[in-house]
């Protein structure tokens, strides 16, 4: 069965704000979203299914319900940067929205793996619009010290408007940056006074570029993380196919050969097997074929197969 993902507007769903003191604030949101019931997997899936292919709105309505509480988690991880946890859930639950609007459940992945994502998203991209931030750098080190350094401040049980020296010296142990690093950090952190569009050269490579590019999340979406385990799980089993080819002497000569730490010489092997090097030579290269020629029949089958899947395979027509 195909689905499809939705490119219309966002369905009409109606989400608790954590803002709204009218219906409790935060702790009446939480209660909420922590009320909904879990979803097993096969009811997850069939709530997605009826939504992306035949555009079910109450099967929208019951999916979001049921990931709401994945929200606040995520939104939690964002704390100490100076935006209210109400604001950052409330930014949270718009990247729910959009996971439901593009998630494919044929992809293979849960709803709950791939909403974390959009979840993380929006609220990152609302947090980088709202602050006005003077130059962090562009720096893998200092991107990982602004997103960090409130997070472990926390752990360590530390106020951040009341850091020792010594505290300071074992926040950048900690995140290994320099004393000064956190200093700076700390001071940009509290003034709020920094511009997205500054332009930065990044230390490791020297080029320019805004703050919003340097602080953009470049980790792959899971459609790119699944095409890649999936990919990486056929060639191993391809290659475990075709050593099914070989036989145990090849088998071996060709792991001691390339699957060591310290590989094999020819004349190592020799002695043996009690042959010439000239012998273990010949073996190893007519090892090599076999396996070259086997992975090549696997990968042509492989791909002959996926062809005829995808000639059944029919669209779905968009409802309505």
């Amino acid at each position: 069965m195909t689905s499809r993902t939705i490119d219309g507007p966002l369905p009409p769903l109606r989400l608790p704000d954590p803002r709204d003191d009218g219906t409790g604030g935060l702790r009446g949101y939480l209660a909420a979203v922590h009320g909904q019931p879990v979803l097993e997997e096969d009811e997850e899936r069939r709530l997605a299914e009826a939504w992306t292919r035949d555009g079910d709105l109450d099967a929208a309505h019951r999916l979001v319900a049921a990931h709401l509480r994945l929200v606040p988690k995520v939104a939690r991880q964002f704390r100490g940067h100076g935006m209210p946890i109400a604001d950052l859930i409330s930014e949270g639950n718009i990247g729910l929205l959009q996971s439901l609007r593009r998630y494919d459940p044929d992809k293979g992945f849960r709803f709950a793996t791939y909403a974390r994502w959009w979840i993380r998203a929006a609220i990152l991209n609302h947090l980088l619009q709202d602050w006005s931030l003077v130059k962090i750098g562009t720096g893998t080190g200092n991107k990982r010290l602004f997103f960090n350094l409130a997070k472990v401040t926390r752990q360590m049980g530390l106020q951040p408007d009341r850091l020792s020296d010594q505290d300071i010296r074992a926040l950048a142990d900690r995140l290994e940056v320099q004393p000064a690093d956190i200093v700076r950090m700390t001071q940009r952190l509290a003034g709020g006074d920094l511009s997205l569009d500054y332009q930065t050269t990044d230390a490791e490579d020297g080029r320019m570029g805004s703050l919003l590019d340097s602080l953009a999340d470049d980790r792959p979406t899971p459609e790119a993380a699944l095409a890649e385990r999936q990919e990486s799980v056929w060639r191993r089993d391809r290659v475990r196919e075709a050593l099914d080819v070989l036989d145990e002497r090849e088998r071996t000569i060709l792991a001691r050969r390339y699957l060591t730490k310290r590989p094999h010489t020819l004349q190592a092997l020799a002695g043996l097997y009690g042959v010439t090097a000239e012998r273990i030579r010949q073996i190893e290269t007519k090892a090599i074929r076999k396996l070259r020629e086997a992975v090549h029949r696997g990968g042509t089958a492989a791909a002959a197969v996926r062809a005829r899947r995808a000639g059944r395979a029919l669209p779905v027509p968009a409802a309505g």
